[in-house]
C-alpha cells in the first residue's frame, strides 16, 4: 500500500483544540488585586498567626501492614486560629449572617466564577475584599490549609482587619460603604430649630383635623362590574362591541398600541471564544 492511501496514526498524547462560545457578564467585575508591596504587608499580619505545623513522618507499608489498624500512628490535629475562615462555604455563610469583617481571596483562582458567591455577598453585605497571589500556598504554609478565600470574623484579629481595610482603600471596594456612610450623616445633621417648627407645625395640623368629623369614610359598590372611586384625570374606556358589518370580514376594535420600554438601561450579554487549556494535568492511568 502506498503512502497515499495509508492512514495517519492519531497521537494519544496530543490534545486536540476545541473552541467554544461561553456567554459572559457585560458588567466589568471587581477584583482588586494587590500589588507586591501590599501583599508583603499582608503576609507580615498573617505570619503573626502563624501556627506550628507538625511534621508527619509517614511509615513504609512494608511496617506500616504489621501494625494493627487501631495501633497505627495518626496525623496530630492542627492548631486552628479562633477568628479565621477557611473556604467558600463558610466565608459565604459568616457574610450572610453578618459575622464576617474582611475577605482575601486568591487572585490565581481560575477561573474567577469559582469564588464569584464570595464577591456578590460581599457587595450585598459591604464587606471589603481584596484579592492576593498565591493565598493558597501562603495560608498552608501558615496555617496548614490551603483555601482560595479566607475571611476574618468580626470582633476578631483586629491587626489583620486594619491590614485588609487599609489596602482596600486604594480601591473601589470601599466607595459604597463611603457613601452609605455620608447619606446617614447628611441625614443626622438636622437643625434643632427647624425640627422644633416641623413639631409645631404638625401638631397644629393634627388639632385641625381632630376638629373635623367624618360621618361615613368608606365607599361601597352597588355593583361588581363597576368601580367606586375614579381618580381624577382617568379616563374610562368605551365599551366596543365586535359586530358583523358584512358578510365576508368580522370587525375588530383597534387595539391600543402598547407603550414600548426603553431596554438602553440592560446590557447585552458577551459571547466570547474559548479554546481548551493545553496545560492541564493529566490523569496518570496504569499502563
Amino acid at each position: 500500500m502506498g503512502e497515499s492511501g495509508a492512514q495517519k496514526k492519531l497521537n494519544k498524547n496530543k490534545l486536540k483544540k476545541t473552541i467554544k462560545n461561553v456567554l459572559c457578564r457585560p458588567d466589568p467585575v471587581l477584583w482588586p488585586e494587590v500589588s507586591e508591596d501590599q501583599k508583603t504587608l499582608l503576609e507580615m499580619a498573617l505570619g503573626k498567626h502563624k501556627v506550628g505545623i507538625p511534621v508527619i513522618k509517614k511509615l513504609h507499608w512494608n511496617e506500616l501492614k504489621s501494625i494493627p489498624k487501631e495501633k497505627r500512628p495518626k496525623p496530630p490535629k492542627l492548631e486552628k486560629v479562633p477568628g479565621l475562615l477557611f473556604g467558600i462555604t463558610e466565608c459565604c455563610a459568616a457574610i450572610q449572617s453578618n459575622q464576617c469583617s474582611a475577605i482575601i481571596i486568591d487572585a490565581m483562582v481560575n477561573p474567577r466564577v469559582i469564588v464569584q458567591p464570595v464577591t456578590v455577598a460581599c457587595k450585598k453585605a459591604q464587606v471589603p475584599f481584596i484579592c492576593c497571589k498565591n493565598l493558597r500556598k501562603t495560608s498552608e504554609n501558615y496555617f496548614g490549609i490551603s483555601t482560595s478565600c479566607l475571611g476574618i470574623k468580626l470582633n476578631n484579629l483586629p491587626d489583620l482587619t486594619c491590614t485588609i481595610l487599609e489596602i482596600a482603600k486604594n480601591y473601589s471596594v470601599l466607595q459604597e460603604i463611603s457613601n452609605k456612610n455620608g447619606k446617614e450623616e447628611e441625614i443626622m445633621d438636622v437643625d434643632p430649630s427647624k425640627e422644633a417648627t416641623a413639631v409645631r407645625n404638625l401638631e397644629q395640623v393634627t388639632a385641625m383635623d381632630e376638629s373635623v368629623c367624618i360621618t361615613n369614610p368608606y365607599l361601597y359598590r352597588s355593583n361588581r362590574k363597576t368601580r367606586v372611586f375614579i381618580p381624577n384625570g382617568t379616563v374610562v374606556p368605551a365599551k366596543t362591541t365586535k359586530h358583523f358589518v358584512g358578510q365576508n370580514y368580522i370587525e375588530f376594535s383597534d387595539k391600543p398600541n402598547k407603550e414600548q420600554t426603553d431596554r438602553s438601561t440592560f446590557k447585552k450579554v458577551m459571547i466570547k471564544r474559548i479554546s481548551n487549556n493545553p496545560n492541564r494535568v493529566k490523569s496518570k492511568r496504569m499502563s
